[in-house]
Protein backbone atom coordinates (compact mmCIF):
# COMPACT_ATOMS: atom_id res chain seq x y z
CA UNK A 1 0.00 0.00 0.00
CA UNK A 2 1.54 3.26 -1.32
CA UNK A 3 0.69 6.77 0.17
CA UNK A 4 -0.14 7.92 -3.16
CA UNK A 5 -2.61 4.91 -4.01
CA UNK A 6 -5.70 6.30 -4.53
CA UNK A 7 -8.80 5.90 -2.12
CA UNK A 8 -11.94 4.74 -2.86
CA UNK A 9 -14.88 5.24 0.07
CA UNK A 10 -17.80 2.79 -1.51
CA UNK A 11 -21.04 4.49 0.71
CA UNK A 12 -24.59 5.08 0.10
CA UNK A 13 -26.92 7.56 1.20
CA UNK A 14 -27.33 8.26 4.72
CA UNK A 15 -25.16 6.15 5.95
CA UNK A 16 -22.09 8.90 7.62
CA UNK A 17 -20.39 9.37 4.22
CA UNK A 18 -20.36 13.46 4.20
CA UNK A 19 -19.15 12.92 8.24
CA UNK A 20 -16.19 10.69 7.08
CA UNK A 21 -15.63 12.60 3.85
CA UNK A 22 -15.51 15.72 6.02
CA UNK A 23 -12.95 14.27 8.68
CA UNK A 24 -10.75 12.74 5.58
CA UNK A 25 -11.30 16.49 3.85
CA UNK A 26 -9.22 18.05 7.13
CA UNK A 27 -5.97 16.73 5.51
CA UNK A 28 -4.10 19.12 3.43
CA UNK A 29 -2.24 16.54 1.68
CA UNK A 30 -5.35 14.63 0.39
CA UNK A 31 -8.13 15.85 -2.41
CA UNK A 32 -11.53 14.51 -0.91
CA UNK A 33 -13.67 14.81 -3.74
CA UNK A 34 -17.59 14.78 -2.52
CA UNK A 35 -20.11 12.62 -4.08
CA UNK A 36 -17.88 11.68 -7.51
CA UNK A 37 -21.25 10.34 -9.27
CA UNK A 38 -23.60 13.12 -7.58
CA UNK A 39 -26.15 14.42 -10.66
CA UNK A 40 -25.63 17.62 -9.71
CA UNK A 41 -21.88 18.24 -10.65
CA UNK A 42 -23.55 18.25 -14.40
CA UNK A 43 -24.53 22.01 -13.25
CA UNK A 44 -21.79 23.54 -11.26
CA UNK A 45 -20.79 26.47 -11.84
CA UNK A 46 -17.42 27.55 -10.20
CA UNK A 47 -18.53 31.25 -9.05
CA UNK A 48 -21.61 29.28 -6.80
CA UNK A 49 -18.93 26.76 -5.52
CA UNK A 50 -16.22 29.26 -4.44
CA UNK A 51 -18.85 31.90 -2.24
CA UNK A 52 -21.44 29.27 -1.14
CA UNK A 53 -20.62 26.91 1.87
CA UNK A 54 -24.61 25.71 1.15
CA UNK A 55 -25.01 25.82 5.20
CA UNK A 56 -28.66 25.57 4.49
CA UNK A 57 -28.39 22.34 3.10
CA UNK A 58 -26.47 20.99 5.42
CA UNK A 59 -28.69 21.52 8.21
CA UNK A 60 -31.56 20.05 6.36
CA UNK A 61 -29.97 17.57 5.59
CA UNK A 62 -28.53 16.65 9.57
CA UNK A 63 -25.45 17.24 8.13
CA UNK A 64 -21.93 18.88 9.72
CA UNK A 65 -21.59 21.98 8.23
CA UNK A 66 -18.41 22.60 6.10
CA UNK A 67 -16.40 25.36 5.98
CA UNK A 68 -16.31 24.78 2.17
CA UNK A 69 -18.96 24.00 -0.58
CA UNK A 70 -19.24 20.67 -0.54
CA UNK A 71 -17.89 20.59 -4.43
CA UNK A 72 -14.66 23.17 -3.45
CA UNK A 73 -12.58 20.46 -4.78
CA UNK A 74 -13.45 20.15 -8.41
CA UNK A 75 -12.62 23.66 -8.91
CA UNK A 76 -9.72 23.98 -6.88
CA UNK A 77 -7.00 23.21 -9.78
CA UNK A 78 -6.50 25.06 -13.06
CA UNK A 79 -7.77 21.56 -14.72
CA UNK A 80 -11.55 21.29 -14.09
CA UNK A 81 -12.70 17.58 -13.74
CA UNK A 82 -16.25 18.64 -13.78
CA UNK A 83 -15.72 19.23 -17.69
CA UNK A 84 -15.75 14.92 -18.50
CA UNK A 85 -18.52 14.61 -15.98
CA UNK A 86 -21.67 13.16 -17.97
CA UNK A 87 -25.20 13.51 -16.29
CA UNK A 88 -25.85 9.90 -16.96
CA UNK A 89 -23.13 8.81 -14.49
CA UNK A 90 -24.95 9.16 -11.59
CA UNK A 91 -27.98 6.68 -12.19
CA UNK A 92 -27.69 5.15 -15.89
CA UNK A 93 -25.05 2.11 -15.29
CA UNK A 94 -25.85 1.76 -11.57
CA UNK A 95 -24.48 -1.76 -11.76
CA UNK A 96 -21.52 -3.09 -12.90
CA UNK A 97 -19.15 -6.61 -13.50
CA UNK A 98 -15.64 -5.66 -13.37
CA UNK A 99 -15.14 -7.05 -17.09
CA UNK A 100 -18.07 -4.38 -18.44
CA UNK A 101 -16.98 -1.53 -20.58
CA UNK A 102 -18.07 1.74 -19.68
CA UNK A 103 -15.82 4.46 -20.95
CA UNK A 104 -17.23 7.65 -19.93
CA UNK A 105 -16.70 6.46 -16.29
CA UNK A 106 -13.25 5.42 -16.73
CA UNK A 107 -12.64 8.79 -18.69
CA UNK A 108 -14.39 11.02 -16.01
CA UNK A 109 -12.86 8.99 -12.70
CA UNK A 110 -9.47 8.98 -14.18
CA UNK A 111 -9.82 12.98 -14.80
CA UNK A 112 -10.52 13.49 -10.94
CA UNK A 113 -7.33 11.02 -9.93
CA UNK A 114 -5.09 12.92 -12.76
CA UNK A 115 -5.96 16.56 -11.95
CA UNK A 116 -5.31 16.28 -8.14
CA UNK A 117 -2.24 14.14 -8.36
CA UNK A 118 -0.80 16.58 -10.81
CA UNK A 119 -1.16 18.78 -8.24
CA UNK A 120 0.72 16.79 -6.01
CA UNK A 121 -2.31 15.58 -3.49
CA UNK A 122 -3.37 12.22 -2.93
CA UNK A 123 -7.16 11.69 -4.47
CA UNK A 124 -9.83 10.22 -2.09
CA UNK A 125 -13.36 9.64 -4.03
CA UNK A 126 -16.17 8.94 -1.06
CA UNK A 127 -19.37 8.04 -3.59
CA UNK A 128 -22.67 7.65 -2.26
CA UNK A 129 -23.45 6.12 -5.90
CA UNK A 130 -20.95 3.20 -6.49
CA UNK A 131 -21.52 0.36 -4.13
CA UNK A 132 -23.00 -1.95 -7.18
CA UNK A 133 -20.03 -0.41 -9.57
CA UNK A 134 -17.03 -1.15 -6.69
CA UNK A 135 -15.56 -3.78 -8.15
CA UNK A 136 -15.54 -2.26 -11.27
CA UNK A 137 -13.90 0.33 -9.82
CA UNK A 138 -10.99 -1.63 -8.30
CA UNK A 139 -10.32 -3.46 -11.08
CA UNK A 140 -10.04 -0.75 -13.35
CA UNK A 141 -7.83 1.88 -11.09
CA UNK A 142 -6.38 -0.45 -8.39
CA UNK A 143 -6.36 1.81 -4.92
CA UNK A 144 -7.46 1.48 -1.87
CA UNK A 145 -11.12 0.54 -0.87
CA UNK A 146 -13.63 1.50 1.88
CA UNK A 147 -16.77 -0.37 2.70
CA UNK A 148 -18.77 1.59 4.32
CA UNK A 149 -22.05 0.43 5.82
CA UNK A 150 -24.92 1.04 8.48
CA UNK A 151 -27.70 -0.98 9.66
CA UNK A 152 -30.27 -0.62 7.07
CA UNK A 153 -32.52 -0.53 9.25
CA UNK A 154 -31.80 3.04 10.79
CA UNK A 155 -30.84 3.66 6.87
CA UNK A 156 -33.67 3.04 5.50
CA UNK A 157 -35.68 5.05 8.46
CA UNK A 158 -33.39 8.37 7.53
CA UNK A 159 -34.61 8.72 4.30
CA UNK A 160 -37.31 10.34 5.36
CA UNK A 161 -35.23 13.60 5.88
CA UNK A 162 -36.16 14.29 2.37
CA UNK A 163 -38.05 12.92 -0.27
CA UNK A 164 -34.78 12.92 -2.76
CA UNK A 165 -33.50 9.86 -1.56
CA UNK A 166 -36.84 7.67 -1.88
CA UNK A 167 -37.00 9.63 -5.17
CA UNK A 168 -33.83 8.68 -6.50
CA UNK A 169 -33.79 5.21 -5.06
CA UNK A 170 -37.03 4.69 -7.45
CA UNK A 171 -34.96 6.11 -10.12
CA UNK A 172 -32.21 3.29 -9.50
CA UNK A 173 -34.40 0.66 -9.45
CA UNK A 174 -36.19 2.32 -12.60
CA UNK A 175 -32.59 2.09 -14.66
CA UNK A 176 -32.07 -1.76 -13.23
CA UNK A 177 -35.29 -2.89 -13.96
CA UNK A 178 -34.73 -1.52 -17.47
CA UNK A 179 -31.79 -3.94 -18.11
CA UNK A 180 -32.50 -6.91 -15.26
CA UNK A 181 -36.37 -6.51 -15.01
CA UNK A 182 -36.49 -10.32 -13.80
CA UNK A 183 -34.88 -9.04 -10.79
CA UNK A 184 -37.93 -7.25 -9.54
CA UNK A 185 -40.20 -10.01 -9.70
CA UNK A 186 -41.23 -10.18 -6.34
CA UNK A 187 -41.66 -6.21 -5.70
CA UNK A 188 -45.31 -5.55 -6.41
CA UNK A 189 -46.11 -3.86 -9.80
CA UNK A 190 -42.75 -2.68 -9.86
CA UNK A 191 -41.85 -3.20 -13.26
CA UNK A 192 -44.97 -2.02 -14.81
CA UNK A 193 -44.64 0.80 -12.90
CA UNK A 194 -40.75 1.12 -13.68
CA UNK A 195 -41.66 1.10 -17.51
CA UNK A 196 -44.11 4.15 -17.35
CA UNK A 197 -41.09 6.08 -15.57
CA UNK A 198 -43.34 7.62 -12.60
CA UNK A 199 -42.80 4.82 -10.03
CA UNK A 200 -41.53 7.29 -7.35
CA UNK A 201 -44.90 8.74 -7.17
CA UNK A 202 -46.87 5.39 -6.87
CA UNK A 203 -44.93 2.73 -5.29
CA UNK A 204 -46.52 1.90 -2.11
CA UNK A 205 -44.29 2.13 1.07
CA UNK A 206 -43.76 -2.05 1.61
CA UNK A 207 -42.93 -1.67 -2.19
CA UNK A 208 -40.55 0.97 -1.26
CA UNK A 209 -39.25 -1.15 1.37
CA UNK A 210 -38.45 -4.04 -0.74
CA UNK A 211 -36.27 -2.10 -3.28
CA UNK A 212 -34.34 -0.69 -0.64
CA UNK A 213 -33.43 -4.22 1.06
CA UNK A 214 -32.65 -5.97 -2.36
CA UNK A 215 -30.45 -2.73 -3.01
CA UNK A 216 -28.90 -2.53 0.38
CA UNK A 217 -28.00 -6.22 0.24
CA UNK A 218 -26.52 -5.94 -3.49
CA UNK A 219 -24.57 -3.36 -2.79
CA UNK A 220 -23.56 -4.30 0.49
CA UNK A 221 -22.53 -7.61 -1.01
CA UNK A 222 -20.22 -6.15 -3.87
CA UNK A 223 -18.36 -3.32 -1.57
CA UNK A 224 -18.02 -5.36 1.16
CA UNK A 225 -16.42 -8.25 -0.70
CA UNK A 226 -13.99 -6.22 -2.72
CA UNK A 227 -13.15 -3.84 0.35
CA UNK A 228 -9.65 -3.19 1.56
CA UNK A 229 -11.46 -2.02 4.56
CA UNK A 230 -15.11 -2.59 6.29
CA UNK A 231 -15.98 0.86 8.17
CA UNK A 232 -19.20 -0.15 10.10
CA UNK A 233 -20.90 3.20 10.81
CA UNK A 234 -22.63 1.64 14.13
CA UNK A 235 -19.79 0.20 15.54
CA UNK A 236 -17.80 3.04 14.75
CA UNK A 237 -20.15 5.14 16.94
CA UNK A 238 -20.83 2.22 19.81
CA UNK A 239 -17.64 0.25 20.23
CA UNK A 240 -14.23 2.00 21.37
CA UNK A 241 -12.47 -0.74 20.61
CA UNK A 242 -13.57 -0.75 16.95
CA UNK A 243 -13.24 2.69 16.94
CA UNK A 244 -9.32 2.88 17.76
CA UNK A 245 -9.00 0.33 15.11
CA UNK A 246 -10.58 2.35 12.08
CA UNK A 247 -8.96 5.19 13.13
CA UNK A 248 -5.10 3.28 13.83
CA UNK A 249 -6.10 1.95 9.97
CA UNK A 250 -6.45 5.06 8.63
CA UNK A 251 -3.30 6.77 10.00
CA UNK A 252 -1.19 3.50 8.80
CA UNK A 253 -2.86 4.72 5.46
CA UNK A 254 -1.90 7.51 5.72
CA UNK A 255 -5.19 9.35 5.79
CA UNK A 256 -5.52 10.06 9.80
CA UNK A 257 -9.16 10.81 11.10
CA UNK A 258 -10.66 11.51 14.34
CA UNK A 259 -13.53 9.64 14.87
CA UNK A 260 -13.56 10.10 18.53
CA UNK A 261 -17.55 12.39 18.34
CA UNK A 262 -18.82 9.79 15.96
CA UNK A 263 -22.51 9.64 16.64
CA UNK A 264 -25.11 7.60 14.66
CA UNK A 265 -28.40 7.93 15.10
CA UNK A 266 -30.24 4.34 16.33
CA UNK A 267 -26.90 2.42 16.69
CA UNK A 268 -26.82 2.20 20.29
CA UNK A 269 -30.34 1.11 20.66
CA UNK A 270 -32.15 -1.94 20.35
CA UNK A 271 -34.70 -1.79 17.19
CA UNK A 272 -37.61 -3.90 16.92
CA UNK A 273 -38.31 -3.26 13.58
CA UNK A 274 -41.09 -5.83 13.69
CA UNK A 275 -42.64 -8.95 11.35
CA UNK A 276 -42.93 -6.30 7.73
CA UNK A 277 -39.20 -5.76 8.35
CA UNK A 278 -37.99 -9.12 9.19
CA UNK A 279 -40.37 -11.00 5.73
CA UNK A 280 -39.35 -8.23 3.69
CA UNK A 281 -35.52 -9.06 4.67
CA UNK A 282 -36.20 -12.79 4.05
CA UNK A 283 -38.11 -12.29 0.98
CA UNK A 284 -34.76 -9.92 -0.64
CA UNK A 285 -32.32 -12.46 0.73
CA UNK A 286 -34.33 -15.15 -1.58
CA UNK A 287 -35.20 -13.11 -4.76
CA UNK A 288 -30.96 -12.43 -4.40
CA UNK A 289 -30.43 -16.30 -4.07
CA UNK A 290 -32.58 -16.63 -7.35
CA UNK A 291 -34.24 -14.29 -9.90
CA UNK A 292 -32.27 -11.25 -8.76
CA UNK A 293 -29.05 -13.20 -8.50
CA UNK A 294 -27.89 -11.07 -11.45
CA UNK A 295 -27.84 -8.02 -9.65
CA UNK A 296 -24.85 -10.07 -6.79
CA UNK A 297 -21.67 -9.46 -7.62
CA UNK A 298 -18.53 -10.31 -5.10
CA UNK A 299 -17.27 -13.66 -3.78
CA UNK A 300 -18.97 -15.70 -0.63
CA UNK A 301 -15.77 -16.35 0.78
CA UNK A 302 -15.08 -12.80 1.02
CA UNK A 303 -17.74 -11.55 2.45
CA UNK A 304 -17.94 -13.88 4.82
CA UNK A 305 -14.67 -12.71 5.95
CA UNK A 306 -15.31 -9.72 6.85
CA UNK A 307 -18.31 -10.03 8.56
CA UNK A 308 -16.37 -9.63 11.97
CA UNK A 309 -16.31 -5.36 11.01
CA UNK A 310 -19.76 -5.61 10.83
CA UNK A 311 -22.75 -4.60 13.22
CA UNK A 312 -24.68 -7.64 14.24
CA UNK A 313 -27.72 -6.81 11.86
CA UNK A 314 -25.75 -5.92 8.71
CA UNK A 315 -23.38 -9.20 9.31
CA UNK A 316 -26.46 -11.11 9.95
CA UNK A 317 -28.28 -9.67 6.93
CA UNK A 318 -24.93 -10.10 4.73
CA UNK A 319 -24.17 -13.93 6.22
CA UNK A 320 -27.86 -14.83 5.42
CA UNK A 321 -27.33 -13.73 1.87
CA UNK A 322 -24.06 -15.41 0.76
CA UNK A 323 -23.89 -18.69 2.83
CA UNK A 324 -25.36 -21.06 1.03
Amino acid sequence: MMDSDPVFVHAWWRSGSTYVWLKLRRNASLCCYFEPLNERIATLAREAVSIDPEAQVSLALRHPVPERNYFAEYFEFATTPVTTYLPQLAYERYFLRPDDDDPALHAYLNELLTTSRDAGRRPVLCFCRSQMRSAWIKQRFGGVHIAQVRNPYWQSSSFQVSPYFSQNMALIGIRLCATHPQAFAHIGAFAGLARGGNVSLSMRPDDALRLFLLLWIASGVQAVAHADFVLDMDLLATDTDYRDKAMRWFAALGCPADFSDCVTPGAARQASPGKGWDSAVDEAIQALRTHAACLVEGRQRAVLDRLGNLSVPSADILERAVRP
